[in-house]
């Protein structure tokens, strides 16, 4: 399967509450690595009542639960809502063309 979301896109999200977010198989999440120090974004497969069993949508490739195990609640940061299209959206700022700035002057 190809992956939902690509590099560099931008998602929205709703914070996670633990015991008062529901999450549900097939949402996909934004979670801590149990095991190193950064965040991911996979695909919710298996829901307990303390854990979570995720994966990503390239399988072959992915770091998942497959490869580390099940993630505990406390580790979710929030639930993607919706992404933002891809656009190759360059930097604002390190635009030569100024009419792309409201003046405030």
């Amino acid at each position: 399967m190809l992956p939902t979301l690509k590099e560099n896109e931008l998602v929205f999200f709703k914070k996670y509450i633990k015991n008062k977010s529901l999450l549900k198989v097939g949402q996909i999440i934004i979670f801590y690595h149990p095991l190193k120090n950064i965040k991911l974004i996979k695909r919710v497969k298996n829901v307990d009542k303390n854990s979570i069993e995720v994966f990503g949508d390239n399988i072959e490739y992915s770091d998942d639960s497959n490869k580390f195990g099940l993630i505990s609640n406390e580790k979710v940061i929030g639930i993607v809502t919706s992404k933002l299209i891809s656009l190759k959206l360059k930097n604002p700022l390190s635009q030569k063309n100024s009419s792309t700035f409201l003046d405030p002057k």
